[in-house]
């Protein structure tokens, strides 16, 4: 598939010449396409055209009025369901479209985000974290490119960060990405040696404003529980209810639903699905048996 509007075409292609890959597909999701209509007013046509209208690389409005106007009043709508996580996804290709989502204005918010990294270097706790930031009871975990420090306002019991050397969130080698992993992990050996019923290990690498990040500077979270956090265990029963009325491996099977798609790939032993139930979009799900922190696949495959 080129696009995930493609889909419909090609689930009828798989039930037409795959009857065991479309059974597959149907056994794990649901999907319903359907068109959503409306009326455009007189007085905000103009609006819309300039709004929606495909443009040449000069800016200007390829599609007639007419073009436009047809894809906005009748629009295709998908909706896909997973049976067995309750997880699902919604799809307009409209939407990428919208006021302040197009490239021109994507350009315009990376300008805006190259500024503010630059600017917040000026008063950057982060940029000294021994002496801006707190530490752990047992102190501080230092990698080569890489230091640890205690969240000053945690989200759970044990809740800390690996903080960067390098002050800008998008800029790093993979070495430098290796070395966050690696400090991160030794992170929850840690905190396993020190409290054993903590065993439950979570990295959230939350970049920038829009994903939460209340500091610029290049940071992860890290977190270690007593039982796994709610998404985790989710994934854990649905697997475990997959496999007992199924008798088949439920991230296998996920897996192969979206290599028949076109939307997998693999590294090794390392394989890899960009989800059509994403809870963002641009959502990748990497599934490994291997440790992210040693196993090179796997952090090539992150990276």
């Amino acid at each position: 598939m080129n696009s995930i509007l493609d889909i419909e075409k090609r689930i009828e292609s798989l039930q037409e010449n795959d009857t065991t890959s479309y059974n597959l597909l149907k056994r794990i999701y649901r999907f319903d396409f359907g068109m959503g209509e409306q009326v455009i007013p007189d007085s905000f046509k103009t609006k819309v055209f300039n709004y929606f209208g495909n443009r040449d690389s000069a800016g200007k409005v390829t599609d007639s009025a007419e073009e436009v106007l047809d894809r906005i009043k009748h629009q295709n709508i998908i909706n896909i369901h997973n049976k067995w996580t309750g997880e699902g996804t919604l799809f307009n290709s409209l939407r990428a479209n919208r006021p302040g989502i197009r490239e021109k204005d994507k350009e315009k918010e990376k300008k805006h985000i190259f500024k503010l990294i630059e600017e917040s270097g000026k008063e950057c706790d982060f940029c000294h974290p021994d002496k801006y930031t707190p530490e752990d009871i047992f102190g501080r975990i230092q990698g080569k490119h890489s230091i640890t420090a205690a969240n000053l306002a945690k989200y759970d019991v044990w809740s800390s960060l690996v903080i960067f050397n390098n002050h800008n969130p998008l800029e790093f080698s993979f070495e430098e990405f290796s070395d966050y992993l690696e400090t991160g992990f030794a992170w929850f050996q840690t905190v396993n040696r020190h409290s054993p019923q903590f065993r439950f290990p979570f990295f959230i690498w939350n970049c920038l404003p829009r994903a939460g990040a209340s500091q610029i500077h290049g940071h992860c979270q890290i977190l270690m529980s007593k039982e796994p956090y709610s998404r985790v265990e989710m994934l854990q029963k649905a697997g475990q209810q997959y496999q007992l009325e199924t008798g088949d491996d439920y991230f296998q099977d996920i897996y192969t639903v979206h290599r028949l798609l076109g939307l997998s790939g693999s590294q090794g032993d390392v394989r890899f699905f960009a989800s059509i139930t994403p809870i963002k979009e641009k959502e990748v799900v990497i599934i490994s048996s291997k440790n992210p922190s040693t196993d090179t696949d796997a952090k090539k495959t992150i990276f």
